[in-house]
C-alpha cells in the first residue's frame, strides 16, 4: 500500500516540470520517514476498528503507511475510518486514486473494509464543519490516529486560519503550529498524534504557550530525531531541521522513548528510554533532544551542578554597538575622545587581542549607553560561524590589558558576562574559571545540545548549570598557574574537577 502511493507520486512528479518538479519532491513524505512515523503508534491488536485523521494528506503516503501497518500487526481490526484534508487539486485527485486502490488491497489481502473521507479543503478553517452528533450534544469528530506532515507556510495572527485555531498572539506563526494544536482538539480518549515538526518547536520562546498547553493535555511517548554526519568528534551531533513527535491523549507517561536515523530515514537506532521530566522542562514545555547516549549523560551531570550565572550573581548581555546606528562614530584608529570597540574579531586563542589589525575597533560615543565601564569580561563570540571548530567561542578580557582607558565599548557580535551589580567586577580567579569550564569540551557539547537557538543566547546562559564559586576559583588558579587558555588545557583542569572520564 505504501509502495502503491510512493510510486504513483513519484510519476506525479515526474510529470512536472523541472522547477516544479523540485519543489514538489520536497512537499512528499518520503517512504521511510512515514514508515517511521507509522511506526510511532502504539496499536491495540485486540481492537476491531480504527479511525484515522491525515490533516495535510497529500496524495495519501502517510494515510497508506498508516493503513498498511494496521492491517499487517492488528488481525482482530476489521474496519479502518480514514479522513483525510486536501485542498490542491492535483494532489486530490491522485489522493482519491491511491485510497481507492488501497480500498480494494485492504479488503483482497487482509480481510479489512476501509471507509474513506477525503475533504478537498483547508484543514485548519474547516475541520470545524465537520462534526459528530449525538444524543445530547454535537461534538468535533474524533479519531484513534491522527498522522500529520504539516505543510511550511506562516500565518499572520488575525489571519482566519490563526483565529480559527486560536491562541496565537506571535506577528505570525508556522503552519505546523497551528496543525499541531488543532489536530490535538480531533484526539479520542486515548488516542494517539504523530506530527512532522520544526526542531524550533522544542524550544523557541515564540511557541511556550502553545508547549505548555499541549504538555498539559497530551503525553508525550516518542521522539524521532534525523541527525547529520558528525564531523567533530568532540562536538554534539548535528541536528537536522525537523523531527518526529508522538503525542498520546493520556495522562503522562513516566519515560520517553527516542530514536534517531539519518536525514533519509535510514539506519534508525535506538536510545534506552529517558525520564519524562528530563526530556520536557515543566516551567516552559521546552525540551531537550539528545541524540546518543552520550549526550544524555551529558546533559544529566551538568544539569546537577548546583548554581548558576544568576545565582553568582552574573549576567550575560549583548555588545552595544551596531555599526549602522553608529555611522561617524566608529574608526580604525584612537583619535581624541575615542574609546576601545572590541568586536568578535579580536577574539584569538581564548584572550582579546587588542589592539589589533582589524577595521572598525574604537569608537567615539555620543551617549553613556555606548559605552561600559572598564572591567574584567568574558567576552563570547554570540554567532558562531558554519566553519568554527566550537559552538562556544569566548575569550578572557581583563581590564588591566587597557590600564588607561576608563570605558571601553562592546559590539553587537559579542555577548559579555558581567555582575549584576554594575559597580562590582569579577575577580581574575573567577573570570579565568569561567572561562576554563566554557573552553571545556564538556561544555561546549552540552550547550550545543539544549541550546534553544544556532546563536549564545543570553536568557539561557541565565541558568546555565555551574559549580559552586570556591571550584570555579579553584579551576581558575589552575588556568593562571598554566599560563595557557587552550581547550586541551581547560579540559586537564575541568574534567577532573568534575569528575569526567574521558574515553
Amino acid at each position: 500500500m505504501l509502495n502503491l502511493a510512493v510510486r504513483n507520486t513519484a510519476k506525479l512528479v515526474r510529470e512536472k516540470s523541472k522547477a516544479e518538479n523540485i519543489r514538489l519532491g520536497r512537499l512528499f513524505t518520503k517512504k521511510d520517514t512515514a514508515k517511521i512515523m507509522a511506526s510511532k503508534f502504539s496499536l491495540d491488536v485486540e481492537k476491531s476498528s480504527y479511525t484515522i485523521l491525515d490533516p495535510g494528506a497529500g496524495t495519501g503516503i502517510l494515510t497508506a503507511a498508516v493503513i498498511e501497518r494496521i492491517c499487517k500487526e492488528a488481525p482482530a481490526c476489521k474496519q479502518i475510518f480514514a479522513t483525510c484534508y486536501e485542498n490542491n487539486p492535483d494532489f486530490a485527485d491522485m489522493l482519491e486514486d491511491n485510497l481507492e486502490r488501497i480500498r480494494k488491497k485492504c479488503r483482497h489481502d487482509y480481510d479489512v473494509r476501509l471507509f474513506v473521507s477525503i475533504y478537498r479543503e483547508n484543514y485548519l478553517t474547516e475541520s470545524k464543519n465537520h462534526y459528530t452528533v449525538t444524543f445530547f450534544d454535537t461534538v468535533p469528530d474524533k479519531y484513534d490516529l491522527i498522522i500529520c506532515s504539516p505543510p511550511t507556510e506562516l500565518y499572520t495572527k488575525d489571519s482566519e486560519e490563526a483565529l480559527v485555531t486560536g491562541g496565537v498572539t506571535q506577528l505570525k506563526m508556522g503552519a505546523p503550529y497551528l496543525f499541531l494544536s488543532q489536530a490535538a482538539k480531533h484526539l479520542e480518549a486515548s488516542g494517539e498524534l504523530v506530527i512532522m515538526l520544526p526542531v524550533s518547536y522544542a524550544t523557541a520562546s515564540g511557541v511556550a504557550p502553545l508547549r505548555l498547553e499541549l504538555a498539559k493535555a497530551l503525553s508525550l511517548e516518542a521522539l524521532h530525531l534525523f541527525v547529520g554526519k558528525q564531523k567533530n568528534l568532540k562536538r554534539a551531533i548535528p541536528l537536522k531541521k525537523n523531527f518526529i513527535v508522538a503525542c498520546k491523549n493520556a495522562p503522562k507517561n513516566s519515560s520517553v522513548s527516542i530514536s534517531t536515523s539519518e536525514d533519509n530515514g535510514r539506519e534508525l537506532k535506538k536510545l534506552p528510554s529517558l525520564a519524562y521530566d528530563f526530556i520536557v522542562d515543566a516551567e516552559s514545555g521546552a525540551m531537550t533532544l539528545p541524540k546518543s547516549v552520550e549526550d544524555t549523560m551529558i546533559v544529566e551531570h551538568i544539569s546537577r551542578l548546583p548554581e548558576t550565572l544568576s545565582t553568582l550573581g552574573l549576567k550575560m548581555s549583548t555588545g552595544l554597538i551596531i555599526d549602522s546606528k553608529c555611522e561617524g562614530m566608529i574608526f580604525s584608529e584612537p583619535r581624541e575622545g575615542t574609546i576601545p570597540l572590541i568586536r568578535q574579531n579580536a577574539i584569538r586563542n581564548g584572550v582579546i587581542a587588542f589592539p589589533s589589525k582589524i577595521s572598525g575597533q574604537y569608537i567615539a560615543p555620543v551617549k553613556d549607553a555606548l559605552m561600559q565601564k572598564n572591567k574584567n569580561l568574558i567576552i563570547i563570540k554570540r554567532i558562531p560561524a558554519k566553519s568554527d571548530a566550537r559552538f562556544i567561542n569566548s575569550a578572557i578580557y581583563l581590564a588591566a590589558q587597557l590600564p588607561k582607558e576608563s570605558y571601553i565599548s562592546t559590539h553587537n557580535k559579542v555577548n559579555f558576562i558581567d555582575t549584576v551589580n554594575r559597580d562590582g567586577e569579577m575577580c581574575p580567579r573567577l573570570v579565568f574559571g569561567l572561562f576554563a569550564l566554557l573552553n571545556s569540551t564538556i561544555y561546549d557539547r552540552y550547550l550545543s545540545i539544549v541550546s534553544k537557538s544556532k546563536q549564545i543566547n543570553a536568557k539561557e546562559f541565565k541558568s546555565l548549570p555551574l559549580p559552586s564559586r570556591n571550584v570555579i576559583e579553584s579551576i581558575g588558579v589552575r588556568l593562571m598557574s598554566l599560563r595557557q587558555t587552550s581547550v586541551k588545557a581547560c579540559d586537564q583542569i575541568v574534567n577532573p574537577t568534575l569528575h569526567i572520564v574521558e574515553r
